[in-house]
């Protein structure tokens, strides 16, 4: 673990309650222990001895592992955790890793809404198949839930659109998502991340 993380790098902490997530830098590592800086607001959702999930991209792929709040500093708002560096887990892919999600939700396209079927998704985007043929020229609004019934809301910006093999009335599409709000994004990563273990272990 030494070898993986260093003072300044980005992680994510993700307590029990995700409302409370956030990604922050590194300020102090040490062999078995991390301390960030952390908002007033997300710092009420973390309670001293509670096992919370952290996930960073490391050059070995992406770095998951449950460490223990060990020091909530109120005044200077700042959080240490303590990790076993023998226990964690890297999944050697791309910086976001992506899993199948089969899930329908809306589109609105010209203020008609869409539905849309997913096939996968990760941090930075998805690929799903719909009827309506979409512009990569425009942004278009979208709304999904993963395991919650929390909608997560933005926008998806088409970067390829191609007919599904076997059909002419459905498109397979594949873009990015646009102003994904920070929580939205640790959500989704965080999904991504349990459902990669589940699909390793089995």
């Amino acid at each position: 673990m030494k070898k993986l993380l260093k003072k300044h790098q980005q992680i994510y902490f993700v307590p029990e309650d995700i409302q409370g997530a956030f990604a922050a830098d590194i300020l102090d590592f040490s062999a078995e222990s991390i301390e960030v800086g952390v908002s007033e607001k997300d710092i009420e959702y973390y309670k001293q001895g509670e096992q919370i999930e952290s996930f960073a991209v490391v050059e070995e792929g992406m770095l998951y592992f449950k460490p223990v709040v060990t020091e909530i500093d109120t005044q200077n708002n700042r959080l240490k955790v303590r990790f076993d560096k023998d226990k964690y887990d890297i999944l050697q892919r791309r910086e976001y890793t992506r899993v199948d999600f089969e899930k329908e939700f809306t589109l609105t396209n010209n203020d008609r809404e869409c539905v849309c079927k997913c096939i996968d998704i990760c941090a930075g985007g998805m690929k799903f198949v719909t009827s309506e043929l979409l512009n990569t020229a425009q942004d278009y609004k979208i709304e999904f839930t993963l395991e919650s019934t929390i909608p997560i809301s933005c926008y998806f910006k088409p970067i390829r659109v191609m007919p599904q093999k076997g059909t002419k009335q459905e498109n397979v599409v594949s873009g990015r998502f646009i102003a994904l709000k920070n929580i939205d994004k640790i959500a989704i990563v965080q999904f991504c991340f349990k459902k990669s273990m589940e699909s390793t272990n089995k």
